[in-house]
């Protein structure tokens, strides 16, 4: 069995999403040009690396530096896992910072999931196509695992940037039913993508990418009760898919668009 899947973004380079779903598989000896930032999900996985023979069970985070040899393969009849690769060249301009990571001392460490579940949410963006919430993301993830086991120090609180964020929220206003992407918005206001997350989240309670699916829920409402159909509400407001859609609405909510429907005829 074999359902592995490598995505990348044309307007990210030097990233990959590999999401491994496969049993008798091994990879031989090799290294990447890249941080390789992954979790199990199902099964064990098992390796070579440093001179140690590594068993990694469901939960366990495994981290890798660039140019680091090892193999890999599955010691369970199936192994799934997720597997970020950023390429160490891109990392100054993701992170935003002068200090890079010293590197991951540690190949799988204790971790209280939150990894995990950042890996889970990108892949999810990965599928999507919607660059703000992806990039968003994976900057979060990159702040959070590189802090945690890469020896990066915390980064400082944004400070205040009022006219920046307000000029943010009328572009998003003004471009809301359309991809926006973060790296755009950065160099658009000259601010790195991260200080845009934080400062705007300073001013408005939440980070872009969620504001500008809360002002398409809105719209979405207004378009629903004008009868307009599903289908076209979702594409029309740059949502993937009718599922997307609804999921996202659900979330800010609490139902679906069918039933926002149904109860506003009631």
């Amino acid at each position: 069995m074999n359902a592995n899947r490598l995505l990348a973004r044309p307007w990210l380079p030097g990233v990959e999403l590999f999401h491994a779903d496969f049993s008798g598989q091994p990879f031989g000896r090799h290294s990447h040009d890249a941080f390789a930032i992954g979790a199990i999900l199902h099964g064990v996985g098992g390796y070579q690396c440093r001179g140690a023979r590594h068993a990694l069970p469901a939960g366990t985070l495994s981290l890798m530096n660039p140019q680091e040899p090892h193999t890999g393969h599955a010691e369970s009849p199936r192994l799934v896992y997720r597997m970020l690769y950023i390429e160490e060249s891109r990392l100054p301009a993701l992170l935003g910072r002068k200090q890079l990571p010293r590197g991951f001392r540690e190949l799988n460490p204790a971790d209280d999931g939150a990894v995990a579940a950042g890996l889970a949410g990108l892949a999810h963006e990965f599928e999507r196509h919607d660059p703000l919430s992806l990039e968003s993301r994976l900057l979060e993830l990159l702040e959070q695992v590189f802090v945690r086991h890469g020896g990066l120090r915390p980064m400082a609180a944004a400070r205040r940037d009022g006219s920046t964020v307000a000029a943010v929220r009328e572009h998003l206003e003004a471009h809301y039913a359309e991809a926006v992407s973060l790296q755009t918005l950065g160099e658009q206001f000259q601010r790195h993508p991260r200080h845009l997350i934080d400062a705007f989240r300073q001013a408005y309670g939440v980070p872009p990418h969620t504001w500008l699916l809360q002002r398409r829920v809105r719209e979405a409402k207004r378009r629903l009760l004008d009868d307009e159909p599903l289908t076209d509400v979702a594409l029309g407001l740059g949502f993937y898919d009718q599922a997307h859609f609804s999921t996202t609405f659900r979330r800010f909510t609490g139902v679906t668009p069918g039933q926002f429907r149904l109860t506003a005829r009631a």
